[in-house]
């Protein structure tokens, strides 16, 4: 009898243990507007944009909520053992590694990529119809020149000269700046108006540089539409050698959270934003900055240039490498597409100074620090602060780490290196009927 009391109240005592081991509800809740981002509460842990723009939480709580929007999951950690949580796609499967690249902040491990395949292997294969670069008889219908960005107003404003001095610098053809817009019009106009006449006497074109993830989202689109109508009117009221000379539309959607679970969806309202300005600003000349791994030639990516193909004269691609070789090969399907389409194409380069980054590699495990639990409409990964097991969801143990400095990435403290580079990469893509130029990013920066 002892002994069976004494089996009852050890049963009985596991079982208030367990209880008392999980006791925290992960919840997903869906349908909410993009207005609650910006109340978060203590449950908060991360969002994202859903297709339809409204916005998807995750939440952890010691109560679970009353809300049919919501999907909990009872799990046995607190927000104090969790250094990130974030969304994955559910159609990435269930790889036997996740690498988490990004930096610690604030306690916090801050992600800003989930890699499982390397996207430079992927960018680097051959993908699409091969077009091979035009002889050197028919060199560019467009004659290559420099580029460049410089951000900040204030350059043109107060201190032009500096502009003017990398000019010379730089062999530069255009600039890229942005011009404020406030009550639907250009601020400052006195100042770009000078601005404009003395880089067109020096033979430089001016182009508004326009860009902003939310461009896409149905809330902001009147905001950038009034900013590309003022530019229009400004062009309207001036000579001619005092106009813009075009607007660059560096949109970047794959910057909010929740694009890679549908990219089509969001190249999709990335192509209306673009169509919309180029309506809204009808004789402006439009280019159109992409990332390099991009694909311009196949699926999503080709869909979207075929639908803003009529809008734009050029696109810029954000070719952040540093390897002549990675270069070349990144640069050739955008190229490609430049000929097919008889569009042209800019090549960026960077120069600012990259963040060190770290790449934690995790490996599929019983017990471990990432964890993938899969709702019913999404995948989301908990890193956790230290090992743990979380039944019934995949696990993954931290296997080993290696620090992404940056220099694969950019020309920082190297402008000599990039100097002797241009002119051979300046050759060499010259072969191609497409290529416009080289553009120059960072060089603006002290």
């Amino acid at each position: 009898m002892l002994g069976r009391r004494a089996g009852l109240s050890l049963f009985v005592l596991l079982m208030i243990a367990s209880c008392q081991s999980r006791g925290n509800w992960l919840s997903l809740c869906q349908d909410f507007p993009s207005t609650v981002i910006r109340d978060r509460n203590e449950n908060y842990l991360a969002h994202i944009f859903e297709a339809n723009e409204r916005i998807a939480l995750l939440q952890l709580a010691a109560v679970r909520p009353d809300n049919p929007a919501c999907e909990s999951r009872e799990v046995s950690v607190g927000h104090d053992k969790i250094a990130w949580a974030g969304f994955a796609n559910r159609a990435l499967g269930k790889p036997r590694q996740i690498a988490l690249q990004g930096r610690e902040g604030d306690r916090r491990f801050v992600v800003s990529e989930i890699i499982v395949n390397d996207h430079a292997e992927m960018a680097s294969a051959p993908t699409g119809v091969a077009v091979k670069p035009q002889p050197k008889a028919n060199v560019s219908r467009f004659s290559p020149r420099r580029a460049a960005w410089f951000w900040s107003p204030t350059l043109w404003q107060d201190s032009p000269q500096l502009i003017f001095d990398n000019q010379s610098a730089l062999a530069l053809k255009r600039i890229y700046i942005t011009v404020p817009v406030a009550n639907g019009r250009v601020q400052h106009s006195g100042e770009l108006l000078k601005f404009l006449e003395n880089a067109h006497l020096r033979d430089l074109q001016v182009w508004a540089a326009l860009g902003d993830p939310q461009a896409v989202l149905e809330t902001e689109k009147q905001r950038f539409l009034t900013m590309v109508t003022a530019y229009q009117a400004f062009n309207n009221g001036s000579p001619r050698w005092q106009r813009l000379d075009g607007l660059q539309l560096d949109i970047e959607p794959y910057l909010l959270p929740g694009y890679q679970l549908n990219p089509a969806v969001w190249l999709q309202k990335q192509a209306k934003i673009v169509n919309w300005m180029h309506q809204a600003a009808p004789t402006l000349a439009i280019d159109m900055v992409l990332p390099f791994w991009f694909e311009p030639l196949n699926g999503s990516g080709s869909e979207l240039l075929a639908t803003v193909e009529e809008s734009i004269v050029s696109i810029t691609v954000m070719n952040y490498r540093t390897d002549p070789e990675q270069i070349s090969a990144f640069a050739e399907k955008f190229l490609a597409w430049g000929v097919q389409r008889h569009k042209a194409v800019y090549i960026a380069l960077e120069s600012l100074s990259m963040p060190v980054e770290e790449q934690r590699t995790y490996t599929q495990a019983i017990s471990g620090e990432l964890w993938r639990i899969d709702f019913k409409t999404a995948s989301v990964l908990l890193l956790l602060q230290q090992a743990e097991t979380l039944p019934g969801e995949m696990g993954y143990r931290f296997s080993h780490s290696r620090k992404i400095d940056g220099s694969n990435t950019s020309f920082f403290r190297h402008s000599d290196a990039l100097m002797s580079l241009l002119p051979s990469l300046e050759n060499q893509f010259s072969s191609w009927t497409s290529f416009a130029g080289l553009a120059l990013h960072g060089h603006d920066q002290p």
